[in-house]
């Protein structure tokens, strides 16, 4: 029954704030009897748009008034593939993207790791101010009844609010746990609270131009077999062996990998395919063997490496295997030519280099 809600709940959220949202924009061509329906009806479609997106930016708003209000630090605030991303020159707009997220902002920890620290108002800050703007939007309705496009947008605005509230509070995982359910994790799992600290201070570091590689060993111990299913905890196993690997320790991380895949039941979808890129990857640099090959990048994984061409190291993968194993020159100039565009802009130049480094490596054995 559990994996049943968990598997349907979320589709079915989506579709009742479609409908509604689609019944808001007949509203639309309703009291505007006097435009073409077409014309009316593109109004309303734009509108609900612009709702959405203005919500996914009040909802990461939200994530960092709270996390500034509890002590943490700016590191970045991400909406759709453009990021604000503090560096050692102030704050910087990039792009960036991350399949199945419409934003995020990440931010420093306060304290020391092993510390007690807020978690609730910072995770669950989104949905609070989805929730606060969906109040204001209704009482903002009431005033601009006499105009049709500000009153079906205001609708719409409580709807798309309304509705980002239960997706991200309601706990459920979508690919990966969601705001609501990792709020529940930290609340009662100190491991899962620790690894989170961790998490954030990792990224706020490789912002800041530290290499994984130099930071404390202490950080990266695997965690015992009570935290494997914890989407959460699930972050030390993948950074560990990201570790590894920025290390040039690929034998310890392919063996760590192995384990990590068959354990940790609560990794989310987005960690499992960047171990699986690396796990090609040390294919193609090692052995080489077609059929290993062709079994980890089957159908399925394929149409995963597709949604995440934005992740360098799925991107280097794709590189290599089309120099190594597919042998095909055009489609390796196609993959080079994605992978520089995005390593250009890259907000993480530290993480940027080492990737960099990695396909040097691999497209160096090819030349030799």
């Amino acid at each position: 029954m559990k994996k049943l809600t968990e598997k349907y709940l979320p589709m079915a959220l989506f579709v009742l704030i479609g409908a509604i949202g689609g019944i808001m924009i007949t509203r639309v061509t309703e009291e505007l009897d006097d435009m073409n329906f077409i014309l009316s009806l593109l109004a309303g479609v734009v509108l609900f748009y612009i709702a959405m997106y203005l919500q996914i930016i009040i909802h990461e708003g939200g994530h960092c008034i709270f996390g500034l209000l509890s002590g943490y630090k700016f590191v970045s605030f991400r909406v759709g593939s453009l990021i604000l991303v503090r560096t050692k020159d102030g704050i910087r707009l990039k792009r960036y993207s991350l399949a199945g997220t419409g934003g995020q902002c990440l931010m420093e920890p306060p304290g020391s790791c092993g510390d007690d620290f807020p978690v609730v108002l910072y995770n669950m800050g989104g949905v609070i101010i989805n929730l606060i703007a969906a109040a204001l939007f209704w009482g903002l309705s009431f005033l601009c009844k006499g105009n049709p496009f500000l009153h079906v947008f205001c609708l719409l605005m409580i709807v798309t609010g309304v509705g980002f509230a239960l997706i991200n509070g309601i706990p459920m995982k979508m690919g990966a746990p969601n705001d609501g359910l990792n709020t529940i994790d930290l609340m009662k799992n100190p491991h899962a609270k620790r690894a989170f600290w961790i998490s954030m201070k990792v990224n706020a570091m490789i912002t800041d131009g530290i290499n994984v590689a130099d930071m404390p060993d202490e950080w990266f111990v695997i965690p015992g077999k009570e935290d494997y299913d914890s989407g959460i905890v699930s972050y030390i196993p993948y950074a560990a062996s990201d570790r590894l690997v920025a290390q040039g320790k690929h034998e310890e991380a392919s063996a760590l990998r192995k384990q990590v895949e068959k354990d940790f039941t609560g990794m989310p979808g987005v960690y499992r395919a960047i171990l699986k890129s690396e796990d090609i990857y040390y294919e193609l640099t090692h052995e080489n063997r077609p059929e290993v090959i062709n079994e980890l990048y089957d159908a399925d994984f394929a149409k995963t490496a597709k949604q995440m061409r934005s992740m360098l190291p799925v991107l280097r993968m794709e590189c290599v295997k089309a120099k190594l194993h597919d042998r095909d020159e055009a489609l390796f100039r196609k993959n080079m030519d994605a992978y520089e565009k995005i390593l250009k802009d890259y907000p993480y130049e530290t993480e940027g280099r080492t990737d960099k480094r990695l396909l040097d490596e691999a497209l160096g054995k090819v030349q030799a």
